[in-house]
């Protein structure tokens, strides 16, 4: 089903998307595509809670991606929001909530964890037909976000690790590179013992190639464990420090992580803590700004800014520069609850 809706803004200048987002409708889930103004495009209603929406802008398409444990992926056309076709899992899998299209805009691939026992593996759709080309291991279990490395020969995946959410058991997770084209592994990071319950879960990339992680920790009343990190090519980690009380308030959970359009600024959203914190490329700290239950993060359209969403239906703009964090007037809050997380398109 598609509608189109104005949020909190009354320009009439309709353009192209920017922003694509998942969110809660009263009772019900859809996904919403935002122009630059902020001007909601379309709404596409769900009969299931997306957590991603990662779109393919040279050839106007879009694959929403269903909340782990997704049931289905759903792709659709970019402009207008319209259904085009949907696509099943993998026998006894679920979608875990991300996906990347191919550089040529013909595969999808996809994270999904099979049973109780939860194994991963990548799953690679033909976006043209939605049928399954191939499969396979991410070489770890409940894997989550993954994204290109830098040449785009490589996926690089976070293995969540977790098989239940309610123990305090130590977790398995692990950060690893896998080969695009063969399925091998060609790197997989574990984190020290003293960090093992750990999960490593969002990724993004930086404009030298490292990856910047967000960890949620399984067990974060019996220390203040490290949150963000960034993980070179050869596998060495660096966690990025914070004042302790932002540290304590973000309760052990980041739900997104962003890296703004030119790779400079790295942002993380703690929606426990209610706060957006953010860092340079070099890992200095440089603020942090309160924002309810705020969780989707993406860059901005302008190099060194950013969106947050919240689900408390608010959307701020936040400016990054050295030490200066430069807040946009809050716009009325949307009849929206949005979801984990807000994707930037690239070109719109």
């Amino acid at each position: 089903m598609r509608k189109m809706m104005e949020i909190a803004l009354t320009s009439l200048d309709i353009g192209c998307p920017s922003h694509l987002a998942a969110c809660g409708v009263s009772a019900s889930f859809a996904a919403v595509a935002l122009d630059r103004h902020g001007i909601a495009l379309w709404q596409h209603d769900l009969g299931y809670r997306a957590h991603d929406i990662v779109a393919d802008p040279a050839r106007q398409i879009c694959a929403i991606v269903g909340r782990k444990p997704g049931p289905m992926v759903t792709l659709c056309d970019l402009a207008t929001g319209t259904s085009l076709r949907g696509l099943d899992s993998l026998p006894n899998c679920t979608f875990d909530g991300h996906a990347v299209f191919s550089a040529d805009g013909g595969k999808l691939y996809t994270t999904q964890s099979q049973g109780r026992a939860q194994l991963g593996h990548i799953a690679i759709y033909d976006v043209a037909t939605g049928a399954l080309q191939s499969s396979f291991s991410t070489q770890g279990i409940e894997p989550h976000e993954l994204l290109w490395s830098a040449d785009g020969q490589q996926l690089v995946v976070g293995n969540g690790g977790i098989v239940d959410r309610h123990a305090t058991d130590p977790i398995h997770s692990s950060l690893v590179r896998i080969d695009a084209t063969t399925g091998n592994c060609l790197a997989k990071t574990v984190l020290d013992e003293d960090l093992e319950t750990l999960s490593l879960r969002h990724l993004a990339l930086l404009r030298d190639s490292r990856v910047v992680f967000g960890a949620q920790d399984q067990d974060p009343a019996t220390d203040l464990r490290p949150l963000v990190g960034i993980i070179d090519d050869a596998g060495t980690v660096e966690f990025l420090d914070m004042p302790t009380d932002i540290h304590r308030r973000m309760a052990g959970y980041i739900g997104s992580v962003a890296v703004d359009r030119s790779g400079a600024v790295i942002c993380a959203t703690s929606p426990r803590g209610g706060l957006a914190a953010f860092w340079s490329s070099g890992g200095r700290y440089l603020g942090a700004v309160d924002l309810a239950d705020t969780c989707g993060v993406a860059g901005g359209i302008a190099d060194g800014t950013f969106l947050l969403t919240s689900g408390h239906g608010h959307r701020r703009e936040v400016s990054v520069s050295d030490r200066v964090i430069t807040i946009a007037a809050m716009q009325p809050a949307d009849p929206l609850q949005w979801d984990n997380h807000l994707s930037l398109i690239r070109g719109g």
